[in-house]
């Protein structure tokens, strides 16, 4: 009998590209706003929602994380979705962070 793909490890792929493409356009669009009324300093609107979304999406980026780990861990179905998922996850999680980090380094040099 041939083996079939884990639901966990699909599941872990596509939320791994879909959380992979929305945090492009969140920091697409903290970029934009940040260019727009960066000269002004301070808070702006769209600087919160900006903020809680990276934040959802870390979220769900963990959750493809340990989906695909849980999928890659079973026995009796096809791994590959699940490798993916948790290569792709992974990547988006250490990317997106060491984005974050420089941004802060930026800032912070902005500031003396």
């Amino acid at each position: 009998m041939e083996e079939k793909h884990s639901r966990l490890g699909i599941a872990s792929f596509a939320l791994s590209l879909i959380v992979g493409f929305l945090l492009i356009a969140v920091f697409v669009a903290a970029g934009l706003l940040a260019q727009r009324h960066g000269a002004r300093g301070g808070n702006y609107p769209g600087q919160t929602a900006i903020g809680l979304s990276a934040i959802a999406l870390f979220g769900a980026d963990l959750v493809a994380l340990a989906l695909g780990i849980v999928s890659v861990c079973r026995r009796g179905r096809k791994r590959l979705f699940g490798i993916l998922g948790l290569v792709f996850s992974t990547l988006t999680l250490l990317l997106a962070g060491g984005l974050m980090l420089v941004g802060v380094f930026v800032a912070a040099m902005a500031g003396r």
